[in-house]
């Protein structure tokens, strides 16, 4: 059985939750135990400090040793600091555990290019600050952004307890007309379970960060899952997910 490893930040309570569901109709499952790193939600630049590159070390060594095939770094410090430093944080990884690796954000920006996508509703859990600053990292990507909403939660906890209800209105609402996908960053909000409704809703493409993280896992291993429930990521062919050295 392929094995994904989730290394995610000390705090997360992210996509780890989703992927035994999503990837049921295959033999992948998660590499145990889940990895976590202690790096900064912010940088301000694409360099690792030795001691965020020594976390992160740590992190993909004990998913090595637990069997993974792959890694992918939930982190939002890619979308906050740019891709260079995702590409920074997936060669450390790499180098490693000896296995492939990319980021939650090469992984969004990959698909969304693969799929011929340029005019995104970004979503935020956190503040407009944190907001900006990723939307800047999209627009440098070649994105254009159609509208911003930032939810202002202060904490991954707040944002994972929502009640799925009211993550599917707050997606209806941030959608724009001129907006192609609605990209919701981070791995915290509970998006997966309305995400297949809220795109028949909008018709139009729902990419969360948590879905994001597993289907990046799902391209780096070259194995693709028909799970339309999950919604659009999870129903078409594969995508070959960015790692370090690509873009």
């Amino acid at each position: 059985m392929q094995r994904i490893g989730h290394l995610l930040p000390a705090t997360s309570l992210g996509a780890d939750r989703w992927t035994g569901q999503i990837c049921a109709p295959v033999q992948v499952d998660i590499a145990h135990p889940g990895a976590r790193a202690s790096l900064p939600e912010i940088q301000y630049g694409p360099g690792l400090t030795p001691r965020h590159a020594a976390e992160l070390q740590r992190g993909a060594a004990q998913l090595a040793q637990a069997g993974a095939d792959v890694i992918v770094w939930h982190g939002t410090s890619a979308g906050l600091d740019g891709s260079a430093h995702g590409r920074a944080v997936a060669r450390v990884i790499e180098r490693t555990a000896g296995v492939r690796a990319s980021t939650v954000t090469l992984g969004q920006i990959d698909l969304l290019a693969r799929a011929g996508l340029h005019s995104i509703a970004l979503v935020t859990a956190g503040s407009p600050e944190t907001a900006g600053r990723i939307a800047d990292t999209y627009l440098a990507a070649g994105l254009r952004i159609a509208s911003v909403t930032a939810l202002g939660l202060t904490t991954p906890r707040q944002a994972a307890e929502l009640p799925v209800s009211r993550v599917r209105r707050l997606l209806l609402d941030a959608d724009t007309a001129d907006a192609q996908c609605l990209v919701v960053a981070g791995t915290e909000l509970p998006v997966a379970p309305v995400a297949a409704l809220v795109e028949r809703e909008l018709g139009k493409p729902v990419h969360d960060g948590a879905r994001i993280a597993v289907r990046t896992g799902l391209d780096l291993l070259g194995t693709a899952v028909e799970s339309p429930a999950w919604g659009g990521l999870f129903t078409g062919g594969v995508h070959a997910g960015v790692c370090c050295d690509t873009h």
